[in-house]
């Protein structure tokens, strides 16, 4: 699963919005997506080729770290058609992670599956890219593999 796309398109968008970001700032990236044309036609472009569910986790996700933000609390979208809700981002992320250069992120990843490869899918290979991309970004190796086996269905 490749999420740079999406990536991009979080961060062109969040590069437009008025600062300080406000909590609500995930409802804030939906909203201007949807009306922007242009960015409209990515979104729908990404949703045909991942999915739907996976792009919105992704853009959600992808916003929460660029702004090192996390949070809790869900709340129903009222701005925006593309999501039913989202994450208020209102706190501080706890702890900044090293983020791995690409040859330990493949080192991780490879320690992992071979402590864990009787507990995962066979086609789990398929998405090595992804799992390498979100270690590349700080995240722990169960979470990198946990994320893309959700993000595939």
């Amino acid at each position: 699963m490749r999420t740079g796309p999406v990536k991009a398109l979080v961060r062109e968008v969040l590069a437009t919005l008025p600062q300080p970001y406000s909590e609500h700032v995930i409802e804030d990236v939906f909203f201007s997506i949807e009306t922007t044309p242009e960015w409209l036609r990515v979104y729908e472009s990404l949703c045909t080729t991942l999915g739907k569910t996976v792009v919105n986790n992704w853009i959600g996700y992808w916003v929460a770290n660029a702004l090192r933000k996390v949070g809790e609390q869900v709340l129903p979208s009222s701005k925006s058609k593309l999501i039913a809700s989202y994450s208020l981002l209102d706190t501080d992320a706890k702890t900044v992670v090293r983020k791995p250069k690409e040859a330990d992120a493949l080192q991780l990843m490879s320690d992992y599956y071979q402590a864990h490869k009787s507990e995962l899918p066979p086609d789990i290979r398929k998405y090595r890219e992804g799992i390498v991309e979100l270690l590349m970004e700080g995240i722990p190796a169960a979470e990198a593999f946990s994320a893309v086996r959700k993000g595939k269905a």
